[in-house]
């Protein structure tokens, strides 16, 4: 195979990837977009649920939209169910593959040469170029890894590790007869260490799944537990497993997403909502300065550290502050056992409090949320001291 050159090499063709991909390409210079799976966005790793800004930023993905949610009933340890209901629709379920192929279709389209099926090992700089070590003979003058959470371009970049690694299982469904304007969320040490457990109607089908650190059992072991244990067992009773799937998800706040010769994005840069586990909005923010930065570095082929340096400013200037927070957010919250969630439901369910949630709550932001809560709720402060510890509150 002979060897191709391009002006820049994104590693993963997930919605950051092509994001970046696309307008680099749209602005005149050549790009490859090597993807690991024959099929893009196959296998599906994700729940399929973001929020209405994403759609925003991805307009041409409207078609992949399979359902419409106003809010959740999010469950106690104990089983107490808590309702939470906006006028608009809060979050969307989509057809993550279809949505994938979409955003993969825009890259292509502004002229980046798409290489499915090409597996990656590295990166191996070179004296203007970089070497892209694996099933294809390519070399590119800038690498951007978005090759997920066990990124390889991360690591050939010598940037840091994520701090957490969440395991996640999923299943589609068939055969339950469930409210389609909401999602349902499960919290509970023994139900899924560490995070939670939902079920989202998607329409004729449903998607339960579970996100789990630190367990001694399997989270396939976890999700079974979901179909004997109530309160998830009354309300999967006669459902049909028809699909599972598994990822994981990336938490911590990289000191550098840059280095020689490339940048990494998305889940491979850790750019994930803590708070809920969500990479694709954040995701999008970031390509944007990904590309900009690679468009800047192309024109005055520069392609040193120092040169790539605005990429994290640029990022982090719109969204890190509130990355960090949630990062905050979950650490405070995966220190908290079952009975003093149980406490902090009990002061949620408060009418004036949960009128305040779906007025202001937002998926993207949540520590907006968090802030006017502990104003306005006293007893919340016994639990600020945490947040006060590690820095997320000025009083």
């Amino acid at each position: 195979m002979a060897q191709r050159i391009f002006d820049a090499a994104v590693v993963g063709a997930g919605p950051a990837g092509c994001s970046a991909a696309g307008l680099i390409a749209k602005a005149g210079f050549s790009v490859a977009v090597m993807e690991e799976h024959s099929n893009p966005g196959e296998p599906v790793q994700c729940a399929g649920l973001i929020s209405p800004r994403c759609l925003s930023i991805a307009s041409e993905a409207g078609h992949t939209v399979i359902n419409r949610l106003r809010g959740a009933r999010i469950y106690s340890p104990a089983g107490n169910p808590l309702d939470i209901m906006g006028k608009e629709a809060q979050a969307v379920v989509i057809d993550r593959a279809a949505f994938d192929r979409s955003m993969l279709n825009r890259a292509s389209d502004s002229g980046a040469e798409i290489f499915a099926g090409t597996r990656v090992k590295g990166i191996q700089p070179g004296p203007g170029f970089s070497t892209v070590l694996g099933s294809a003979d390519v070399k590119a003058r800038l690498v951007i890894g978005a090759d997920g959470p066990k990124s390889c371009i991360r690591r050939a970049l010598g940037l840091d590790e994520p701090t957490f690694m969440m395991h996640g299982i999923g299943a589609e469904l068939r055969g339950l007869d469930i409210e389609q304007d909401r999602a349902m969320v499960f919290f509970g040490r023994e139900l899924a260490p560490n995070f939670f457990a939902w079920i989202i109607p998607a329409g004729e089908t449903t998607r339960v799944g579970l996100c789990v650190r630190g367990s001694g059992r399997t989270p396939s072991e976890h999700l079974a537990a979901l179909f004997k244990k109530s309160p998830t067992a009354e309300i999967l009773r006669g459902a049909k497993v028809e699909s599972y799937h598994a990822g994981m998800i990336p938490f911590g706040m990289l000191a550098r997403t840059y280095g020689d010769g490339g940048m990494v994005v998305g889940d491979a840069a850790c750019q994930v909502k803590a708070t809920s586990g969500g990479g694709i909005y954040p995701g999008l923010v970031c390509a944007k300065y990904c590309a900009e930065t690679a468009v800047s570095a192309l024109e005055s082929d520069d392609f040193s550290a120092k040169a790539l340096a605005g990429y994290h400013t640029g990022w982090t200037s719109e969204i890190g502050d509130e990355l960090g927070k949630a990062l905050i957010m979950y650490r405070v919250f995966s220190s908290l056992d079952d009975r003093q969630l149980e406490d902090i439901f009990g002061m949620l369910a408060n009418p004036d409090i949960t009128e305040i949630i779906n007025r202001i709550g937002d998926i993207d932001y949540p520590s907006k949320l968090a802030w006017t809560l502990l104003r306005k709720e006293p007893g919340l402060l016994k639990y600020a001291g945490k947040f006060l510890k590690h820095g997320i509150l000025e009083m």
